[in-house]
């Protein structure tokens, strides 16, 4: 940056120079060329006078090496007299504009080329008291011809500009460049600049109070799922123990002939139970896996919402009917764009919790509602309920309200965990109203674009 600019302030003081440069030539060849011509006026008045005074004796007594040509014509046209050439050889000079000039007004001048010299020249004539015409000529003086004598002042000047020019963009860029490299990009408002970068320092400030709290931000979000994955190892780990502590517990009886024969179906079906627990935890580890991963192998189709909670509903019949639940759906048919086996899930573990938290002989209520742009999906059940202080926890990996029950209701502890990835894998709203011993229900609103089937 600092080249450029130091390049920028030299070519711009070099251009400004070589402009002023040319403008003083043009006003020195301009001044030049009036003071020429008030001379060639006043040297042929001078030689008028003498001619008049000593005659031809005066001309031939001038200087051989003269630039100014002396010319002296009679009232005819008759060269009489010139100091460039033969007057016998030379034509009538009658028709020379400055000579008809002279004749008829005094004074004549004319700019043209000489056939004799073959230059432009500047003439210039002055009628004398016998009538005869004294004519001065001389090469005219073009910006060309005055260069020569010019060259050495020029180059002075020149290379004193140049030199100024250097030390004058080197000074500058430097002082341009200095307030920017001692900012301070930390604390960019301590900075001592110039106005005209105040907007870019309250910029860089502006964008380092942005990235401090995104930092900030991404630092409490990094806290947070560091403590998550802490919790979740340790969840996972207690929740593996347990039905593993109890099956090599089992097997560890019947291995050493403590079991009655008669009792080996019962610690079988111990060790059977304890492992499809075992199995069922290890497959909703891998569901909330892949639905934080946005891998599960699904594909999105038009499905029933009703039809699917039908299916959910039957298949769960035998537990309910275990414990005295009645189920009751109700609603209307509904398609939705969604992951057949996500909504499924969603529904089969709402439904498993309406039963296993439910009060004996309680009620689980389905329902399938379609509004303007919306598809609303309700589990309701009479059970225990959720105290306010937990309803925003429920839904958290293995967070259970009474942990003391835990294992006689079963369960991983993560169903409705996996209830809040696939409404967020469908875009939907999740609606939790609970009142303790009085019921829960649940509500996942479908958005209008799911419900439409848009891609």
């Amino acid at each position: 940056m600092s080249k450029r600019i130091f390049q920028g302030i030299f070519l711009v003081a070099v251009a400004v120079f070589l402009a002023c440069l040319l403008l003083i030539l043009g006003v020195v060849y301009s001044y030049y060329s009036g003071e020429y011509g008030d001379r060639m006026e006043k040297e042929t008045a001078f030689i008028t006078r003498a001619v008049e005074l000593n005659g031809l004796d005066y001309l031939n007594g001038m200087p051989a090496q003269t630039e100014l040509r002396v010319t002296w014509i009679a009232a005819d046209g008759t060269v009489l007299y010139d100091n460039f050439a033969d007057p016998a050889t030379m034509e009538n000079h009658g028709s020379r504009p400055e000579v008809q000039a002279a004749l008829a007004t005094g004074v004549g001048r004319s700019d043209r080329d000489s056939k004799t010299l073959s230059e432009q020249m500047i003439y210039y004539a002055l009628r004398l008291n016998d009538g005869t015409v004294l004519r001065t000529a001389e090469a005219e003086k073009t910006m060309f011809t005055l260069l020569p004598g010019l060259v050495e002042p020029f180059v002075i000047v020149l290379v004193t500009a140049v030199v100024f020019s250097l030390l004058l963009a080197f000074r500058i860029s430097r002082s341009i460049i200095r307030p920017i490299n001692a900012i301070d990009f930390e604390h960019p408002e301590r900075s001592r600049v110039y106005p005209e970068l105040s907007p870019l320092i309250s910029r860089i400030a502006q964008q380092n109070s942005i990235i401090a709290k995104q930092m900030d931000e991404l630092k409490i979000e990094h806290e947070a799922r560091e403590k998550m994955r802490r919790e979740f190892t340790a969840n996972v780990s207690h929740e593996l123990k347990t039905p593993l502590t109890s099956i090599s517990g089992f097997a560890e009886i019947m291995k050493g002939g403590l079991v009655k024969s008669e009792d080996i179906p019962r610690f079988s079906g111990y060790i059977y139970d304890e492992a499809q627990r075992l199995i069922s935890l290890v497959g909703d580890i891998i569901k909330l896996s892949q639905l934080d991963d946005n891998e599960l192998p699904v594909k999105k189709v038009r499905l029933d919402l009703y039809d699917a909670c039908a299916s959910v509903v039957a298949s769960l019949k035998p537990a309910a009917d275990a414990k005295g639940v009645r189920f009751v759906l109700s609603g209307e048919h509904a398609e939705i764009f969604g992951a057949e086996q996500i909504v499924d899930e969603i529904i089969h573990n709402l439904c498993d919790n309406a039963i296993k938290y439910n009060k004996d002989n309680g009620s689980v209520f389905v329902s399938v509602t379609k509004r303007e742009g919306e598809v609303e999906l309700s589990v309701s059940d009479t059970g225990i309920g959720i105290p306010k202080s937990e309803q925003t926890r429920v839904f958290e990996r293995f967070y259970r309200v009474n942990k003391s029950n835990s294992k006689q209701l079963g369960g991983t502890g993560l169903g409705l965990s996996i209830v809040k990835h696939g409404a967020a894998y469908h875009n939907a709203k999740i609606i939790l109203e609970s009142v303790p011993d009085v019921g829960t229900t649940v509500k996942i609103v479908f958005k209008t674009e799911t419900a439409k089937g848009q891609q």
